[in-house]
């Protein structure tokens, strides 16, 4: 053994070797035992989140994860720290390498923590979190063709929609699609279009010019118009053209336990007009954040 590796502890392999897989960079000075145990809680601690995805709401799953994330990474950095420390301490000490001071027990162990963080991210993915892009201009101006947006899945089998949430769903035509649209009609509502205009029980919703300084981008081109569209206090705002001033839609009652959902660019999306509601459990999550915007960084933000 002693021929194979090298009796001094580098402080810098140390350091990387528990920044790659915690624990280990202490394992490699010889300090099992606690490197296991910082191992064992870097792996165990994302068990937490998926208790939380299962069990909690959507306010504490974030919570929890924002702070989870921020914990691990401190306990990285002081993992790190710790087994660089251990090192130089060794410095004048003729370490005697043990049989699990061989190349192979490190390179499985930072293997070990590949699967898992998959498996996180896929379980995340399914059940927390999930990003989407957006390819056309069918939410135009909220959103542009380009977009990449933030869904939360938490609890969405359970969550009470309403006027003006922004959701993914699966196209009722192609399931493996999905479409993100704006829920404009709750169950028991009925929904109907006149030249453009929504009436909500028989009620329109009030619309008004969206100002210039409110444009960004400028959405004002080509015949079109942006304007806030309003729902008691939800405020959104919708694009209007020739075509859109043209579509009318006989009166329908919304089915309970499912959704009427409509683009913003009304003239360009393909919706409950064609698709029909959209039932809740073909919901998958609904859009709270702009993570990555097309165009200008001051789009970037929560969803309204």
């Amino acid at each position: 053994m002693t021929s194979e590796m090298s009796h001094v502890r580098k402080p810098s392999l140390a350091m990387w070797l528990s920044s790659f897989c915690c624990g280990l960079g202490q394992i490699y000075c010889g300090r099992v035992g606690r490197g296991l145990v910082m191992y064992c809680v870097s792996m165990m601690a994302w068990l937490v989140v998926a208790v939380l995805a299962l069990l909690g709401n959507a306010t504490v799953v974030f919570t929890g994860l924002a702070a989870l994330v921020v914990a691990l990474i401190a306990f990285n950095i002081w993992s790190s720290l710790d087994a660089k420390a251990i090192a130089r301490s060794m410095a004048a000490i003729d370490y005697e390498p043990q049989e699990y001071n061989r190349p192979v027990v490190y390179g499985l162990m930072i293997a070990t923590s590949f699967p898992y963080a998959i498996g996180l991210a896929f379980f995340l993915r399914s059940n927390v979190v999930e990003a989407y892009y957006l390819p056309t201009a069918c939410m135009t101006p909220s959103f542009l063709p380009g977009d990449r947006v933030l869904a939360n899945k938490v609890g969405v089998e359970t969550t009470s929609f309403t006027h003006g949430d922004v959701v993914v769903f699966r196209n009722p035509q192609n399931r493996k699609q999905n479409f993100i649209k704006r829920i404009i009609g709750l169950p028991g509502e009925t929904v109907e279009m006149k030249e453009g205009k929504v009436f909500i029980n028989d009620e329109p919703l009030p619309q008004e010019p969206m100002p210039e300084g409110d444009q960004s981008p400028p959405v004002k081109m080509d015949g079109k118009k942006a304007r806030y569209e309003q729902y008691g206090p939800r405020r959104y705002a919708v694009v209007q053209d020739e075509k859109s001033d043209a579509i009318s839609l006989s009166k329908q009652t919304v089915p309970i336990g499912s959704y009427f959902v409509l683009g913003d660019h009304r003239s360009q999306s393909l919706d409950s007009r064609e698709l029909g509601p959209i039932p809740h459990g073909d919901i998958v999550g609904q859009v709270f954040l702009n993570y990555w915007p097309s165009g200008s960084w001051k789009r970037c933000g929560a969803v309204r």
